[in-house]
């Protein structure tokens, strides 16, 4: 198999998106944020290779991985009635993107465990239209009714892990449901003739309807490529599980796994790539349209240029890469910084950087230049490089890397807790799933969040304001619309949505969810949908929340 490269960023909303948005926010245009105008963006630009109109066509919203949406936030306090709320019991399924039909018509592709399938969302419905099962798939899969029984008894348990945990963990086997396979379909993409695309092990699927442009139309793989038939046998056996993924401006994909980043055309005919020896990749890509590609391995922060022939790590090329701080955590799920990478500044006149959380001791927050060091830029106290433009210690303490890529709107950027305070162990292994589903309500959830404000005047970095939230491990994107982010809150077993003003840190909403765990996403997101609702993806399937209308 030959190679091609390219890159490719999306935007956090479409012009399509951000005309609806502007018309409940005066002052704005469809190319910009509705909340305030701001030179350089607020957002990533546009990628025209993402499927046009869609309110989340990658996971993370955009190839920046900015967590942004331009749609609005449920303000107020709200409780969540049984008759709001439609679920899909199935299998996890960690990755989506929203496909908007020609006439009206809209769906939810989803993929994860060893299947990928459509829901239609037109309206109101919920409904499960095909799923295909990926080849050679042994996992025997679980029923409705299997499922429906053991969220039951999740539910009726609370706290009492005697009663629940050995029918989960025993559930889990049964069905091959583990840490190794859990990036399996997580990360995802629609590009913009309707192709959905995610990995399984070392394999990269195409999927298509069968009948383009019909909504009820069955599912079928196009095309898939194993990575390692583009390989020598001696650099095959380097690489293992496909984890970041995204496409790039010019219409490629970009593949990230431990050992390789790749580019391939959208066809999977072509493939260029980088051996990266002895260096694990747990977590996404972020691509701009310049050609970078951003990874976090379990070595170094780095930067890749594609060029739309050649894939290089070459510093003439523009490309570096970075040593950060990493102590060993046996609570952290990934090797290394847990996060992925997440691009801010946008513009001619921006200042570019990339931000993770480290995996030192303490967790800090690093801000890397992205480009060319400013000239004159001093080395900051306590960092290896000049490379390295803000590093500040998280002040809620997480007890593991952050495992949630950043949040990062404007100048602005926030993390949440997301590493587990108490891991659980099933036959001496970590057990993710397990663990998802005990934090918060057998055990200890791990707590707070942090917003800091990038200051382009002075290159520093500052903290705005600090929570004390206990979390799930689960994303609720920055409302662009209503300046909120989402934090998506569980104690005591009680799930819920709490809203937090993005500029000063106030709660200006809660939505109180219950303790059905259909609403523990498992690493998935909430994702708020163009008609107000919200789409959850999860452990157990997926769900729909009706936004209740006011009366």
């Amino acid at each position: 198999m030959k190679a091609t490269r390219r890159l490719n960023l999306l935007a956090a909303s479409s012009l399509a998106l951000g005309a609806a948005t502007c018309a409940l926010v005066s002052g704005c245009s469809p190319s910009s944020p509705p909340t305030m105008t701001a030179k350089p963006p607020m957002l990533p630009p546009p990628n025209p290779y993402l499927m046009a109109g869609s309110f989340y066509p990658q996971t993370h919203w955009n190839s920046a991985n900015s967590d942004v949406t331009p749609l609005p936030a449920w303000l107020g306090n709200h409780v969540v009635g049984k008759d709001q709320v439609q679920w899909i019991p199935a299998m996890p399924a960690l990755g989506s993107a929203h496909y908007p039909y020609p006439g009206g018509e809209q769906a939810m592709f989803i993929s994860g465990a060893n299947r990928v399938g459509k829901i239609r969302i037109t309206g109101g419905a919920f409904e499960l239209i095909d799923q295909v099962i990926i080849p050679g798939s042994k996992t025997p899969p679980a029923s409705e009714a299997e499922i429906r029984q053991l969220v039951g008894e999740i539910e009726a348990a609370g706290g009492d892990e005697a009663r629940f945990l050995p029918q989960f963990q025993s559930y889990l086997k049964r069905h091959e449901i583990s840490t190794k396979t859990v990036t399996n379909g997580t990360y995802t993409a629609l590009d913009k003739d309707g192709n959905y695309y995610a990995g399984w092990g070392t394999t990269m699927y195409k999927v298509a309807d069968e009948r383009p442009g019909d909504v009820r139309s069955p599912l079928k793989i196009v095309k898939s490529f194993d990575l390692r038939a583009g390989l020598r046998p001696d650099e095959a056996k380097k690489i293992s599980r496909m984890t970041g993924f995204t496409i790039t401006y010019d219409g490629h994909l970009v593949v990230a796994m431990s050992g390789i980043v790749a580019v391939l055309d959208r066809a999977l005919d072509t493939m260029q790539y980088q051996i990266l020896e002895d260096e694990a990749i747990d977590n996404g890509v972020s691509t701009d349209p310049e050609g970078g590609i951003y990874v976090v391995t379990s070595k170094y922060m780095r930067k890749l240029v594609w060029n739309g022939t050649r894939l290089s790590a070459d510093e003439t090329d523009g490309a570096w890469k970075e040593p950060y701080d990493i102590v060993p955590n046996p609570k952290a799920l990934s090797r290394g910084a847990g996060n992925t990478p997440t691009l801010m500044g946008f513009g001619k006149d921006a200042d570019r950087l990339v931000i993770i959380a480290d995996a030192g001791n303490p967790v800090k927050i690093v801000a890397f230049w992205r480009d060319k060091i400013p000239e004159g830029f001093p080395q900051v106290k306590g960092t290896s490089s000049r490379r390295i433009a803000a590093q500040l210690p998280i002040r809620f303490n997480p007890p593991a890397t952050i495992e949630f890529s950043p949040h990062v709107y404007g100048y602005g950027v926030m993390m949440f807790a997301s590493a587990f305070t108490d891991p659980v162990m099933t036959d001496g292994a970590f057990d993710y799933f397990g663990t998802l589903y005990t934090s918060g309500v057998s055990r200890a959830a791990p707590r707070g969040s942090e917003k800091w404000t990038w200051h382009p005047e002075s290159h520093t970095l500052t903290s705005d304001w600090l929570t004390d939230v206990p979390m799930q491990p689960v994303l609720y994107p920055v409302s662009a619309a209503s300046n909120t982010v989402g934090l998506c809150a569980l104690e005591a077993g009680v799930y819920s949505l709490v809203f937090i003003d993005w500029d000063i840190g106030r709660q200006v909403g809660k939505t109180t969810l219950g303790t059905n765990p259909i609403f523990n996403a498992a690493g998935a997101f909430f994702i708020p949908m163009d008609n107000g609702d919200i789409y959850v993806g999860g452990g157990f399937g997926q769900t729909r929340i009706t936004k209740q209308v006011d009366r």
